[in-house]
């Protein structure tokens, strides 16, 4: 490892050189006042390089995106809709700064990237691409690869989401049981297996492609508890893992649902029905139906009902399971637990309002518990003295 300094044009400007041991130029930067002041940035560059900094001064963004996605993610088996998340992320890399030498970006060049991307999409995704970005310069640091990291002191907006928190399950609790009734009363197997689909989700706080991928062994008859360890991707029609850990978990279910549970079966039995994979919610005719044929389903009873939201998704009814929940004083940790989240900390955020209305009664609770304990002693004392006198 070798450094020259020079001193040229019309300004006088120095300028550092520094060489590997085959006399290869490996870095090089210009336009300092001083010697000293080159110096200063020169000597500790050496000591990196000498503790292996690599010093690439045309690698890409995209191109050190390409390596961490192929060494970091491909490795996990992730599912397929996860994996083209990743992707379309690469590709807005790629798109936005293209063959951009990786050191030539600037904070102000990635805010503008940020805010770009910011304009069509919600607070969630932005943060999630930042994240990655993150990730990927994380990566090359841990390499050895000299960067810097642009995306400290970032700012993160986006577009505000189309669905409010309150549009997205049912608040009040004669509505659920509205729809239960409904879905229970009217449901039939050979006419369709949506509505009995509804129905378990309502009662379970299951996803969508967990509630697909039940098959009669997850049903635990005599413990009544529904056990999910696998899903149904009804777009690519194929059986994936539980997305965590967490997500393998076994639910208790009450007797109506275990009656559901039965008629499904007798309604099968009736029917011959061919499958092989012993699946719960399979239709007669077109098979394993979609999320977005279950969704206009779903929609078409709420407003049959006239129950808000009227357009509110499967995925309503896993938030209307934990409202529902919350609302009769069941425990939070109970209750992330059944829906398979690793902590809290989700549900929390999304019925964070009626988590407080919980905690304002807990309160009020309190108040009470400790006026009546202060009342009681003063009483006792005026007994005491009583009796004294």
């Amino acid at each position: 490892m070798a450094i020259s300094y020079t001193q040229r044009g019309k300004q006088k400007r120095w300028s550092y050189r520094i060489f590997d041991k085959d006399k290869k130029l490996i870095a090089y930067k210009g336009g300092f006042q001083t010697k000293t002041e080159a110096k200063q940035e020169a000597l500790p560059l050496e000591v990196k390089l000498l503790n292996g900094l690599i010093i690439d001064n045309s690698i890409s963004l995209f191109q050190l995106w390409e390596k961490w996605y192929c060494l970091h993610i491909l490795p996990q088996n992730k599912k397929q809709s996860t994996l083209n998340k990743h992707m379309k992320r690469g590709r807005l890399i790629k798109d936005h700064f293209g063959d951009k030498p990786l050191r030539k970006i600037k904070a102000s060049d990635y805010q503008t990237f940020i805010n770009h991307f910011a304009k069509t999409n919600g607070k969630d995704n932005v943060g999630r691409l930042n994240s990655e970005v993150k990730k990927v310069l994380t990566f090359a640091k841990q390499d050895k690869i000299d960067c810097h990291d642009f995306t400290i002191g970032v700012k993160i907006t986006g577009q505000a989401p189309k669905k409010s928190k309150d549009d997205k399950y049912i608040h009040r609790k004669s509505d659920y049981i509205k729809l239960l009734h409904h879905l229970k009363a009217t449901a039939d197997y050979q006419e369709s297996v949506i509505p009995y689909l509804l129905f378990i989700q309502l009662k379970t706080g299951l996803r969508f492609g967990e509630a697909l991928g039940l098959t009669w062994d997850c049903i635990k008859w005599t413990t009544k508890e529904v056990y999910t360890y696998r899903r149904y991707d009804s777009t690519n029609r194929k059986w994936t893992e539980a997305k965590t850990p967490e997500s393998v978990r076994s639910i208790p279910i009450d007797d109506e649902t275990l009656d559901m549970f039965k008629r499904i079966k007798n309604q099968q039995d009736e029917l011959n029905l061919d499958n092989p994979d012993q699946m719960l919610f399979v239709n007669v005719i077109y098979g394993v139906p979609s999320n977005n044929a279950c969704n206009k389903q779903l929609q078409a009873f709420l407003k049959d009902l006239n129950i808000t939201p009227k357009n509110m998704t499967c995925t309503g009814n896993r938030h209307t399971y934990a409202s529902i929940l919350l609302s009769e004083n069941i425990d939070i940790w109970v209750i992330s637990k059944n829906m398979g989240h690793k902590n809290i900390k989700q549900v929390t955020e999304t019925y964070g309002h009626l988590i407080k209305e919980k905690a304002e009664q807990e309160n009020e609770k309190v108040r009470q518990t400790l006026f009546k304990l202060t009342e009681s002693a003063s009483t006792s004392k005026m007994v005491e003295q009583m009796v004294n006198e």
